[in-house]
Formats: C-alpha cells, structure tokens, sequence
C-alpha cells in the first residue's frame, strides 16, 4: 500500500477497518517512515529549462551528484516552464535564454517569476556571449550567468569571455555550492536515545563512526555520543565544506583549528566543548584537505610531499 494512500486511510477513519494483518504490517511500515525521517533530508526541488536535451541531461547530472535529495524537472521552452512555475514552486532555476524567434526568452520567463512574487535561485546558462544579456539578467534577479563553451575560437565583440568545458563545469558547480551556502537548509535531525535533537549545521564540527547503523557526532557545545544514522547518509544532507578525512570521519573542514603534516602523525585538531580532539588523515586525503584548508600554503604541500 502507497505510505501517502495509508494517511489518507487513517485521516478517512478506513484505516481501522482493515484486518488485523494489514493493520500490523501498515503500521510497522509507519514506524519505520517515522524512525526514519530525520535521514531523509530536504528535498530540493529544481527546474532546468533549455530546448537541448543534451544540455539539459548533462546539467541535471552535475546536480543531482552534488545534490542528491534533488528532484530535477525538464522543460524544453520558457513557456512550458512559466507554466511548471504557476503550478508548482522550485528551489532553484537553471534557464536559457534563446528558444528560438518569436517565443518567450528566458528572460521573459524571469519577469514573469518576478510578477508572480517566486522567491527561487535562478542560475542564467545561455550560448549568448554578450554582456548586455548577463546585466539584464542580474536586474531581473539572476545570480549567476555562466556562458556556455563555444565551438570555435571566436569571439563576438563586447561578449562575455569564453570559458572551456572543464571550466564550464566549474563553474556550475561554484553556483550550485552558492546556492546550498544561500539556503534556509541549515540543520539536521539527529536521532538519539533521548529523543530528536535539531541542530544547526554551522554548530557540527565531526561524525564519527561509532557502530553499524550508529554515528557520534561533535558539535559546538554538545557531544552526541549514538546517533541512529549511517555516516554516508548523513554526509549527504551536509554542506560542500564537510569532508571525508578517512573512511571512518567527516569534517567541518571551516572549524578546523589546526594542523600537523608529519609522516607518522597527519593530524587535524578542533575543539569541542572547550576540549581539543585531534583526527588523524589519510594519506590519500591528506593533499586534498590541505589545499581546501590553505591553499596558498605552497611550504606545507611541498613538505608533505617530500614526507610521503
């Protein structure tokens, strides 16, 4: 039975009706939803408009791999989009801005989104390489216009300079991080033996593998030593600054007090409650970690490699 048609059993009195098997096996289902909940994140709900299935396809697969609790919609003109957007609301808006002579702009379609009063984070991805068309969309509420690669080498005057596709790909990726950064996402449920405890994100400073199924979690001012959740389940609702140190640790890479690069040590320290904990790194994520910690710290990575 669909978990939403059993709510409405139960909100319709039906529910209690059905045979006592039915009713054991619904309910440990409404247990399980329950238990469960606080795993399960926020979904984000975003809209990709362009009239090239390619460019759509490629753009939904850079987000839902930095997103996974996305649900992704395809509209292939503004015009079917502006009427997704009377229907429903979206989070986050990745538009073109050509759909061919005489049909609606995707800069139509954001005076339209602006009428209508949506609060939604629109991201311009459009061939057009003039700056005249990127101004116009940051006035109509943009805030990101990421110019897409061009075939060949030339450039039209007064246009917006060429990127390549690796950079392409940067770049979408820096306005997807802008966006997460931008959210009024900002904590998790965390399920402990003494209850459900929603905590701020900013405050989580690192997870640690603490059993199956179990994490313990630092944060700021508390030490939540059984958490009912996996670590890779919760890695996925944190923000682009938590890291991987080992397979057994995750990070607030920005609460990171500091860090020692030896062979025999490779270790990262944060304070929890007034008391220091050091993390040990592995030597595959040691690199990585340094480069986000300080990247103009060019001494360090050269001593690290000269250690490893």
């Amino acid at each position: 039975m669909n978990f939403y048609y059993f709510l409405k059993l139960c909100a319709n009195g039906h529910f209690f009706v059905s045979n006592g098997k039915i009713l054991l096996v619904e309910l440990h289902f409404f247990i399980y939803f329950c238990k469960n909940l606080f795993v399960l994140g926020i979904m984000h709900k975003i809209l990709i408009v362009d009239d090239e299935r390619p460019a759509r396809d490629y753009i939904a697969e850079l987000v839902t791999s930095y997103i996974p609790k996305s649900k992704v919609t395809h509209a292939d003109s503004a015009r079917n989009a502006y009427n997704r957007l009377r229907a429903e609301n979206f989070d986050l808006l990745f538009v073109d801005i050509d759909f061919g002579v005489g049909k609606m702009t995707g800069l139509d379609l954001l005076e339209e989104i602006k009428r209508m009063e949506k609060q939604i984070y629109v991201i311009i991805i459009s061939a057009h390489h003039k700056f005249d068309y990127a101004v116009k969309g940051m006035e109509l509420g943009a805030a990101r216009y990421i110019p897409k690669p061009l075939d060949n080498e030339e450039t039209e005057t007064g246009a917006v300079q060429c990127i390549s596709k690796p950079l392409y790909k940067e770049k979408i990726y820096d306005a997807i991080k802008l966006y997460l950064s931008q959210t009024n996402i900002n904590y998790v449920n965390l399920k402990t033996p003494s209850g459900v405890h929603k905590v701020s994100v900013d405050r989580l400073l690192a997870i640690e593998i603490a059993g199956r199924g179990k994490v313990k979690v630092y944060t700021s001012d508390a030490l939540f030593p059984e958490v009912f959740c996996s670590l890779s389940r919760l890695y996925k609702l944190l923000p682009p600054n938590f890291t991987y140190i080992n397979r057994n640790w995750i990070v607030n890479m920005h609460e990171v007090k500091h860090y020692n690069t030896k062979l025999h040590s490779r270790e990262i320290f944060i304070v929890c409650q007034n008391k220091e904990y050091s993390f040990v790194v592995s030597r595959s994520n040691m690199k990585k970690l340094l480069a986000a910690l300080n990247p103009q710290n060019i001494e360090d990575d050269k001593k690290m490699k000269n250690e490893l």
